[in-house]
């Protein structure tokens, strides 16, 4: 498993489930709803054009759920799990997903600890056994875990000099003070030291358990089929998992904070609250967003800060989405002596978008671009299989994907305008500037 940096890259690393190159039949985007004979739930698109099958699955509980002092502990049990399990030591367990060319990942969020299984329809009973392996019987052997913690540790000394992990862990430290959702996703040198065995044993029993799971299948496998095999991978796992609550959480307006580094570019990351998926403003802040910065070539962010000044390298927004909170996030990569401009002219751009709004062919446009890309977020069997895991993370209904387009396309000028202006006129929002900025 790749461990996230952060509660932010770890949300948009979920965003990325929705990239994809190839194209399915649009039947292909039917999703049927099969439950096991012993009650497990998963999402299910066929598709019998590939003997493939791929399983995307998540437990409610992540990186949030770590203990205090133990940041990492989350990522850390993922990593694990395909270090041996059952009767597979840690090169047995590897070797027998090689040798059947079964891909196993798992991966961990601020909110959800999860995985995907990608497998030929040939292998699907050595993969599914394994995979139940992992979740139920993991070795979590102490040589195993002293040499994934020595390369966490690492990861971490070379993340000292990263201007942008560096950025994102203090900007979510100070957006978030005091919550879960401020500490880094893969920890601290000093909490993945203190990590034991044991923590790890008790963080898999409260996580991995039945109430707390969502899947889904895509490929070469149907409904009667998958029913009895939800019982045999997750049948054995605990009916009701031991999550700690996480307390809602807004993010905080701390104003700008520089921290100097010798670097030839600086980082700079710059958030403010927005709507949650339940909010009638939401879809018009997609809108807003796209018009801001989410567009790569358009957006208002990227003509004024590179293509204009040629200020930054990068530049660019998103609206993030965890369970707890919602916000907007920017993120550029500027020369260091241009750093303080590059901030000085997000802001303005920030300002004007908020005062004016944007006009109807920015709106329009970014609508038609919003529409006509979506269904690339579902093109190969693997982004779809994330995709349908995501809907119901979401708490989304099957038919979202029809339902999409026209929520997009009935979003107005003029909500896009009133978004812009509640959720951009911030006070002080928080930024962090990394490297040493011009005047």
């Amino acid at each position: 498993m790749k461990p996230t940096l952060s509660p932010l890259r770890a949300a948009l690393a979920g965003a990325g489930l929705l990239l994809a190159a190839a194209t399915l039949p649009a039947a292909a985007t039917t999703i049927d709803r099969v439950v096991s004979p012993g009650g497990i739930e998963a999402w299910l698109v066929e598709d019998h054009t590939v003997p493939a099958i791929t399983v995307s699955f998540a437990f409610e509980g992540g990186a949030a759920q770590d203990p205090e002092g133990k940041a990492g502990l989350a990522s850390l049990l993922g990593e694990m799990l395909t270090e041996g399990a059952g009767p597979y030591d840690a090169a047995g367990f590897k070797a027998a997903l090689a040798d059947r060319s079964i891909q196993l990942s798992f991966s961990t969020s601020q909110d959800y600890s999860g995985g995907r299984l990608k497998t030929l329809t040939t292998e699907r009973d050595a993969a599914f056994e394994l995979l139940r392996l992992a979740l139920a019987e993991p070795r979590l052997e102490q040589d195993d875990l002293d040499r994934i913690k020595a390369g966490r540790l690492a990861e971490l000394n070379f993340q000292e000099n990263d201007p942008g992990t560096i950025a994102d862990d203090r900007w979510s430290a100070a957006a978030f003070p005091g919550h879960p959702y401020g500490r880094p996703t893969i920890g601290t040198k000093d909490s993945v030291v203190a990590i034991t065995r044991d923590d790890l044993a008790d963080l898999r029993q409260r996580l991995f358990a039945r109430d707390g799971l969502r899947l889904g299948v895509v490929g070469d496998i149907d409904a009667a089929t998958l029913g009895p095999v939800l019982d045999r991978i997750f049948g054995g796992l605990p009916a009701k998992g031991d999550r700690r609550p996480v307390p809602e959480i807004t993010v905080a307006a701390k104003g700008a904070e520089t921290v100097p580094m010798a670097v030839s570019q600086a980082s700079i990351q710059l958030g403010v609250p927005a709507p949650r998926r339940d909010d009638p403003d939401y879809f018009p802040s997609i809108v807003m967003n796209h018009i801001l910065g989410g567009s790569t070539f358009t957006s208002r962010l990227y003509r004024a800060v590179r293509e204009q000044r040629g200020l930054a390298y990068s530049v660019d927004s998103d609206t993030i989405q965890l369970k707890r909170t919602g916000l907007l996030l920017i993120t550029a990569g500027t020369r260091a002596d241009k750093a303080g401009e590059s901030l000085s002219v997000i802001r303005d751009e920030i300002a004007r978008l908020a005062a004016e709004g944007p006009t109807e062919q920015e709106v329009a446009e970014a609508k038609s671009y919003l529409i006509g890309s979506y269904p690339l977020g579902f093109a190969s069997h693997d982004a779809l299989a994330g995709y349908v895991l995501s809907l119901q993370l979401a708490g989304r209904g099957r038919d979202f994907i029809d339902r999409y387009p026209g929520l997009i396309g009935a979003v107005t000028p003029e909500q896009v305008k009133a978004v812009a202006a509640r959720i951009l006129q911030v006070k002080d929002p928080t930024a962090v500037v990394v490297g040493t900025p011009g005047t």
